[in-house]
């Protein structure tokens, strides 16, 4: 870790090199949120809108941000990935207090930290676990309050997973760090609604509206776990898997059938869109 770059209070070094208080209220109450934005041959895809969102994020946790300034890390970090794939992590955090209190004073100064980490993004079918949605009831705020993600997402590696689909009553809301699309027995591609406490993933939306005037206008919420005894592919979306399905799901009945046609010609629409869309990132 001794080349990555990385910035803190607008001051570009290395990550091993980056020093954070340990009152910061992102270590004490992971009172802070944060962007990952993926790069592609040095490319982002969806500046804007992972821009906006960070903004929307904010603005729900009433976290006063110099988004000028933040847009203006982002750019130095990015110019590390020139013509490289790979991924801007990017956080805000309420601030430093002067001792542990959850009451914050309004006058604390905002920490801003970031990193360019070069990769290569995953390409492959993987598996994944159901289990319960054991998180906060405001998942639409993309925080660093992420501890009901963490439990889940290690107890599935431990069963040789690499991802979760959560549940709540029987009705499906999202993955560990990923959105969740299937085919119903119908052949109706379906995903939760925003409205069901979930992230509103920028990767889920490409989709969606790629598939709009399709027959694989997608159909939002509702989303019976029980469906995945019948359903012949469900698939993750985010910005660092793309599109990626699931070959498992732990804890159901779901068997993949590989080559479905109705998800090859869907990952042909997504793959078209995503590169729509990096054609025209600045």
């Amino acid at each position: 870790m001794t080349n990555i770059p990385a910035i803190y209070q607008g001051k570009l070094n290395t990550l091993d090199q980056i020093m954070v208080s340990p009152l910061s209220r992102a270590y004490t109450f992971s009172d802070s949120i944060y962007e990952v934005i993926p790069y592609f041959s040095g490319k982002p895809l969806c500046f804007k809108q992972h821009f906006d969102r960070m903004i929307k994020s904010s603005n729900l946790m009433s976290l006063n941000v110099n988004f000028e300034s933040v847009a203006e890390d982002i750019q130095e970090l990015a110019a590390t990935l020139i013509n490289q794939d790979g991924y801007v992590y990017y956080q805000i955090t309420r601030g430093v207090d002067l001792v542990r209190s959850h009451m914050y004073e309004d006058d604390l100064e905002i920490e801003r930290f970031g990193y360019a980490m070069p990769t290569s993004f995953p390409s492959s079918a993987i598996r994944a676990l159901l289990c319960e949605d054991d998180r906060w009831g405001q998942c639409n705020i993309k925080s660093t309050s992420l501890l009901g993600n963490v439990l889940a997402m290690n107890k599935a590696r431990s069963l040789g997973c690499q991802e979760v689909v959560m549940h709540r009553d029987g009705f499906m809301t999202e993955a560990g760090a990923s959105n969740v699309f299937y085919f119903d027995s119908a052949g109706s591609v379906r995903t939760s609604s925003l409205s069901e406490n979930i992230l509103p993933g920028i990767t889920r939306s490409i989709l969606i509206k790629a598939l709009k005037d399709t027959p694989y206008s997608v159909k939002e919420g509702g989303c019976a776990i029980s469906d995945f005894r019948n359903s012949p592919c469900i698939w993750l979306t985010s910005s660092t898997k793309g599109i990626l399905p699931l070959t498992d799901l732990i804890g159901t009945e779901y068997k993949f059938q590989e080559n479905y046609d109705g998800y090859l010609d869907i990952a042909e629409l997504f793959n078209s869109a995503m590169q729509s869309h990096l054609a025209t990132s600045e």
